[in-house]
């Protein structure tokens, strides 16, 4: 069973020495909380398939790998949105300043080859081989994401969003099956297949989590902050292609107001009924990740898992 509490001990134990003072805001980025998803679908795939012979601590190198390059992808995102919280809390560019946040999500990224040095052969060379590729095309999916953010609305079709969303968001889920897998040295069809069905879990938790940022129901959060930003989220193309001229003017115009878009949007939302059409688009997603399950080994641990993500809250 996946050991959260431990797991965490171990994440506040890592130490950075070379970095003297600013060791401390490694520490600071890394033990924010969050779900740890992606070493904890890690450990299921290296159980599955290493079976009794599965070891917490032959795995933990990966397992804290997989958290640090996953925060290195959150500190250098709060740096390009200029956001101030995360979790709850001033972010590492808020608490510092930005020239320190690039630096330390640099130093994480190095860490990352760190943890995955003490793994042992013969899983070494393939899983630095896997979590690179996986943090190139996060870098991919982030680029994207600038460029459909300067791109008009009109230029930009559902399909590119979704192309930009599974390189960001799933391609390190995806990553997290296939890493564990390796671990296990399972063979490399069973380990391809995990990758590919992970990046559909990825691509439906973000569907999800643009959902939620519209129409969810957390305590203490403002609905709408992605309308606000200006995010061409699935929810804005629809809402786009039957708004008024004006209502497209003042959602696109950079002199509106953060607040005054973020009003206007979610009345276009609430006037299209846009949270049904998203919570069946929200089926059909999870839907190909269920397709993609059938053909993987541990299929039924995969549909366990998403389950558990299908409906959160947050």
């Amino acid at each position: 069973m996946w050991n959260l509490p431990a797991f965490e001990e171990s994440l506040g134990s890592l130490r950075w020495p070379e970095l003297g003072t600013w060791e401390k805001w490694m520490t600071y980025a890394l033990t924010g909380g969050g779900k740890r998803l992606r070493p904890a679908l890690a450990w299921e795939s290296y159980r599955f398939y290493q079976g009794d012979k599965a070891s917490w601590e032959k795995g933990l190198p990966l397992f804290q790998a997989l958290e640090l390059l996953h925060t290195f992808t959150l500190v250098h995102d709060d740096v390009m949105d200029r956001s101030a919280l995360r979790r709850g809390r001033p972010t590492l560019y808020k608490q510092t300043n930005e020239n320190t946040a690039i630096l330390i999500g640099d130093a994480l990224l190095i860490a990352v080859y760190q943890r995955l040095a003490e793994v042992a052969e013969p899983a070494r060379k393939p899983l630095i081989a896997c979590l690179s590729q996986a943090a190139l095309r996060v870098c991919h999916g982030q680029l994207q994401d600038l460029e459909l953010a300067q791109t008009p609305t009109p230029q930009v079709s559902l399909q590119a969003y979704l192309n930009m969303i599974t390189e960001k968001t799933g391609a390190l889920l995806g990553a997290a099956l296939e890493a564990g897998a390796l671990l296990a040295t399972a063979p490399q069809t069973e380990c391809i297949a995990l990758r590919q069905a992970g990046e559909l879990l990825g691509r439906f938790f973000q569907l999800q989590d643009d959902y939620l940022d519209a129409f969810g129901e957390e305590t203490g959060k403002i609905r709408g902050g992605d309308i606000a930003e200006g995010k061409k989220t699935f929810l804005w193309l629809w809402a786009w292609e039957e708004a008024t001229p004006q209502e497209k003017n003042l959602l696109e115009n950079p002199t509106t107001a953060p607040e005054k878009r973020r009003e206007i949007g979610l009345a276009l939302y609430e006037r299209l009924n846009l949270q049904k059409r998203g919570l069946t688009f929200l089926e059909t997603a999870y839907e190909d990740f269920l397709q993609a399950t059938q053909k993987v080994q541990m299929g039924a641990v995969l549909r366990q898992i998403g389950e558990s993500l299908r409906y959160r809250q947050r």
